[in-house]
């Protein structure tokens, strides 16, 4: 399966070039690797065409940006904010009540101002996230231009608010633009962006890099970022009805990023007495591999790996998470099964036989994978990255 490409037709006009000084770019958005890769991916493609950018990051201390944005070679700056959404445990009106004393006392923005004042950015890009806020805030008192990159169809509390501080938003679909546009915001129709990896990684390199078998088929199983136990026991009982298909044992095997804290998967002596060929790890920082070498995803929805998928073009089980936040992740999902790219199960029927049963609709019949892969080849916006590129050199030109 090759990536997909998409060059601009030789009809494509030019923009002007920027002028001046090296463009200097903020960044803010994280918390979950949905906010923060369509960061990395925007950023990526600008540092691409502009090598000589300043590119600067703002995020938490504490959460998934502080380690995956200086591996990925970026400069990375933090503020001191959490959110106000949780759990009604504890744990979680604890973390409520901070992130409510942190924004009464003005911290986040003061910090979020600081390096605004002194980074002194041409154009502020947010992805989403609680982080996101106070930055796209200070752009805003400090007159820098600013776009807001949304990755799901059910738009963020963040990205409400922050709307009112923004010049554009970029979004998904025109469903998803349905608010801003109400609000009187210039919105544009991308896509979610996707890293240049996800597209350039080939079948080849994918299998070579984890180790696979290139004679099988491959069948993925991420539970998102941080894994999911529900998905991993329905996958273990799916596993052993598939162990008596000769077609299974044969011809596929199986990568099962089960998620940090989830455990390291079916145990060696299960996996030998069923006869599949298995492999579990806990994380997976080249997620482009496996997406190159994947015949089939079962996966949670969020937006941003689901576009990821679908720039790949491969058939999804798609198991959207309960309890994401206003229940985003089944919209996120819908486009995908109304299309044929996906088989949807909900998180209240997940169970070993109904995980099966798909499997079983699915892996024994090229016609319907080829069928299901064309479906979200069609749906993927392989161009995103760098579209919101151009908006972040328009907002440049204009501001200089």
């Amino acid at each position: 399966m090759e990536p997909t490409t998409d060059q601009p037709s030789a009809e494509t006009p030019l923009a002007p070039p920027l002028v001046g000084a090296p463009l200097r770019v903020l960044f803010a958005g994280g918390g979950t690797g949905g906010h923060l890769s369509p960061a990395l991916a925007v950023a990526q493609t600008l540092q691409a065409q502009h090598p000589d950018a300043a590119i600067l990051f703002v995020g938490t201390a504490d959460r998934i940006e502080a380690q995956k944005v200086p591996a990925a070679g970026f400069a990375f700056r933090t503020i001191s904010v959490h959110g106000l959404a949780g759990k009604w445990s504890a744990g979680g009106i604890a973390k409520r009540l901070r992130g409510v004393l942190e924004l009464a006392s003005g911290l986040p923005l003061w910090q979020a101002l600081g390096i605004v004042w002194g980074f002194k950015p041409d154009v502020v890009v947010g992805t989403g996230g609680y982080v996101c806020g106070p930055v796209l805030f200070a752009a805003w008192l400090a007159g820098v231009p600013a776009l807001l990159v949304e990755q799901n169809e059910e738009i963020g509390h963040t990205s409400r608010l922050a709307s009112r501080f923004v010049k554009l938003a970029a979004v998904i679909s025109e469903a998803s633009g349905a608010f801003f546009r109400a609000r009187g915001l210039r919105t544009e129709v991308v896509g979610n962006p996707v890293r240049p990896a996800v597209l350039a990684t080939t079948r080849e390199a994918g299998i070579t890099a984890l180790g696979l078998e290139p004679d099988r088929l491959t069948l993925a199983v991420v539970g998102g970022s941080l894994g999911s136990g529900a998905i991993n026991d329905a996958l273990a009982g799916a596993l052993a009805g598939l162990a008596g298909e000769r077609w299974f044992c044969d011809g596929w095997q199986v990568v099962h990023v089960t998620g940090p804290q989830r455990g390291g998967g079916l145990p060696p002596e299960t996996v030998r007495h069923l006869g599949v060929t298995y492999t579990a790890v806990p994380f997976l920082d080249n997620i482009h591999d496996l997406l190159a070498a994947s015949d089939v995803v079962v996966t949670r929805a969020g937006g941003t790996f689901l576009a990821e998928i679908a720039a790949r073009g491969v058939p999804m089980i798609i198991i959207p998470w309960a309890g994401a936040a206003d229940d985003h992740q089944t919209r996120n999902a819908r486009p995908f099964a109304d299309a044929g790219a996906a088989a949807v199960i909900t998180d209240a029927d997940l169970t070993a036989d109904t995980l099966g049963a798909a499997l079983h609709a699915i892996l024994p019949d090229p016609g319907r994978r080829a069928a299901m892969a064309a479906a979200c080849r069609a749906l993927g916006r392989p161009d995103a990255a760098r579209q919101i590129v151009g908006f972040v050199e328009a907002l440049a030109r204009a501001r200089r």
